[in-house]
C-alpha cells in the first residue's frame, strides 16, 4: 500500500474523532536567556541564534505581554531584555504587514517617526503618530474587506491597539480601488482620520515584519551614526512592558537575550508533494508536512513567509481524498471551522489538483490547489 493511501485509511479511522489544537502560540514560542551573565546586544543575537531561532520580534500586545511575564516571574532579577529591533533608513510599513506596493506620495516628513492619515479628498497626509485622530479599521472577510471608522480620537498607536482588538487591523490600501472604497467609507467625516501606514527608522533582527510599537516615550530618541546617517533604535524592554532605545547603539550596555523560537521550518529543496510528506516526516528534527487548524496557525506562517521573503506557491500538508472529495490534513483532522482558500471555499473535487499549497494572491497568503506532481519548496512542523 502507497504511503497516500495509508495516510488517509488512518484519516478514515480518526475522521472527526479530536478537535483541532487552539493553542495560540502552537507555531512560536517566547523565551529568555538567565544562564550566565548578562550580554551585549551582538552577544544577545548570537545567543538566541545558537539556542533558539533568533532575537524576538515583537508583533502585538500579546507578545509584549508574554515578553513582560516570563522577565517578572524569572527567580534571576529580570530588569531589562534585548529585543530585536535595529535602525535602518526611514521606510513604510503598513501594520498588517502588507507590502508596501501603493502610496500616494506623503508630503516632506513630520520627523523620526510618522504615521499617515486620509484626508476628505482621499489624499494621505503625514502627521506625528502621537497626535489624536479618528481612524479607519478593517474586518477581512471572505474575499473582501470592510471598512469601519471609528469616531474617537486615539493616537496611531492607540487606534491599531484597538483595530487588532475589535476588527482585524488598521486599514491597507492595495491599490487605487481599495483607495476609493476607503474614501467612501469616510466621507461623511470631513476631517483626516488614521490609516494603517507607519514612517520609522525600526527593522527587526532575522527579516521579522512588525509595525508594534510600544516606546516609552511617544518619540524615542534615536541618535543617528555619522558614519551612515541612519538610527539606532535598539531597544530593551524594561520591567514594566515599555521599550527605551539604547541610544547612540552603546555596545557596553548589557541585558538578557529575549528570544524566539519558530516551530515552521522552510526547505531549501523543491519537491513533489509527496516527496515533501516523506522528507518532513522522516527529518530527525521535524514531525511532518504543516497543518493549519486556526487564525493563529495562519497568521504565524505568513509571519514565517513573510521574514523569509517567500511568496509561493509552498506545500503544506493538506490533500484531498479521490474517492470521497474532502480535504483533510497530514495528521488526519479534517479542515474544520478555519480555512483561507483563495475561492473563498474548497476546491470542487471533479476539478480540484488535490494537493494544497500556500502562496500570495493580490499580497495575501491563501490556501491554493496545486497537481501533487508539481515541485515547491514546503513547509515542516519541527519537533
Amino acid at each position: 500500500m502507497s504511503n497516500i493511501a495509508l495516510v488517509f485509511l488512518s484519516a478514515l479511522l480518526i475522521f472527526w474523532a479530536f478537535p483541532p489544537p487552539t493553542a495560540e502560540s502552537r507555531l512560536r514560542t517566547l523565551h529568555i536567556i538567565v544562564k550566565g551573565k548578562t550580554v551585549n546586544r551582538t552577544t544577545a543575537e548570537k545567543e538566541c541564534k545558537i539556542n533558539y531561532t533568533g532575537l524576538v520580534t515583537v508583533y502585538d500586545q500579546q507578545d509584549n505581554m508574554e515578553l513582560y511575564k516570563l522577565m517578572k516571574n524569572q527567580t534571576v532579577l529580570v530588569s531589562s531584555g534585548w529585543i530585536g529591533t535595529y535602525g535602518g533608513n526611514p521606510s513604510m510599513k503598513w501594520s498588517n504587514g502588507d507590502d508596501v506596493t501603493f502610496n500616494k506620495s506623503l508630503p516632506g516628513t513630520c520627523g523620526e517617526m510618522c504615521c499617515a492619515v486620509m484626508k476628505a479628498d482621499g489624499n494621505w497626509d503625514s502627521l506625528q503618530c502621537n497626535e489624536t485622530k479618528h481612524f479607519m479599521c478593517y474586518k477581512q472577510d471572505v474575499g473582501r474587506k470592510s471598512y469601519s471608522l471609528i469616531r474617537e480620537n486615539r493616537t496611531w498607536f492607540e487606534a491599531q491597539f484597538y483595530c487588532r482588538q475589535n476588527h482585524t487591523d488598521l486599514v491597507s490600501i492595495r491599490d487605487e480601488t481599495e483607495n476609493e472604497q476607503v474614501k467612501k467609507a469616510g466621507e461623511q467625516y470631513n476631517n483626516p482620520f488614521w490609516i494603517g501606514l507607519l514612517e520609522d527608522t525600526v527593522e527587526w533582527a532575522g527579516g521579522g515584519q512588525s509595525a508594534y510599537r510600544n516606546w516609552m516615550s511617544p518619540n524615542p530618541n534615536h541618535n543617528p551614526n555619522p558614519n551612515t546617517n541612519s538610527y539606532y533604535p535598539e531597544a530593551i524592554m524594561t520591567l514594566n512592558g515599555k521599550w527605551i532605545a539604547n541610544s547612540g547603539g552603546n555596545i557596553s550596555s548589557t541585558f538578557r537575550p529575549l528570544c524566539y523560537k519558530s516551530l515552521i521550518h522552510v526547505s531549501e529543496k523543491n519537491m513533489s508533494w509527496e516527496e515533501a510528506m516523506d522528507s518532513c516526516g522522516n527529518h530527525t528534527n521535524t514531525t511532518g508536512l504543516l497543518t493549519i487548524h486556526t487564525e493563529n496557525d495562519q497568521i504565524e506562517t505568513e509571519r514565517e513567509l513573510r521574514r523569509r521573503k517567500i511568496s509561493g506557491p509552498v506545500w503544506v500538508g493538506l490533500r484531498q481524498s479521490r474517492l470521497f472529495g474532502f480535504w483533510i490534513w497530514i495528521n488526519g483532522l479534517h479542515v474544520g471551522n478555519y480555512s483561507n482558500w483563495k475561492e473563498g471555499s474548497p476546491p470542487e473535487h471533479q476539478i480540484s489538483m488535490h494537493c494544497g499549497a500556500i502562496e500570495k494572491v493580490d499580497g495575501q497568503y491563501k490556501w491554493v490547489d496545486k497537481d501533487c506532481r508539481n515541485t515547491y519548496r514546503f513547509l515542516c512542523e519541527r519537533k
